[in-house]
């Protein structure tokens, strides 16, 4: 009998996450230098923000379906979404700090 999902909202953000991470670690073998480094800070955040998702899902479905876990559940993918988007703008910034201070003279 297959289980029907509880929350597939922040099932769908979890497989989103690995696929990124799968990617920047397929794309980081052809890369050196800051790049590298650079991808490797990107992959420590996104696996460190799968595995509070992954902890939070499984938090959410031991308590079994309600309104007030869909609720939680929603909350975790709006924290989720401001997370995502200051480091996203950190590591934007960092870059760009990077590449403005090695044309220094």
């Amino acid at each position: 009998m297959k289980e029907k999902s509880l929350h597939p909202g922040l099932e769908m953000r979890l497989a989103a996450l690995a696929e990124r991470i799968v990617n920047l670690r397929q794309g980081m073998t052809q890369e050196s230098g800051l790049d590298r480094i650079e991808d490797l800070g990107e992959i420590e955040q996104l696996e460190r923000r799968h595995k509070l998702l992954s902890d939070e899902l499984q938090a959410l479905n031991a308590e079994g379906p309600g309104h007030w876990q869909n609720v939680k559940a929603e909350m975790e993918k709006r924290i989720d979404d401001v997370t995502s988007t200051v480091e996203e703008f950190i590591i934007r910034l960092d870059r760009a700090t990077s590449k403005n201070g090695s044309h220094r003279d």
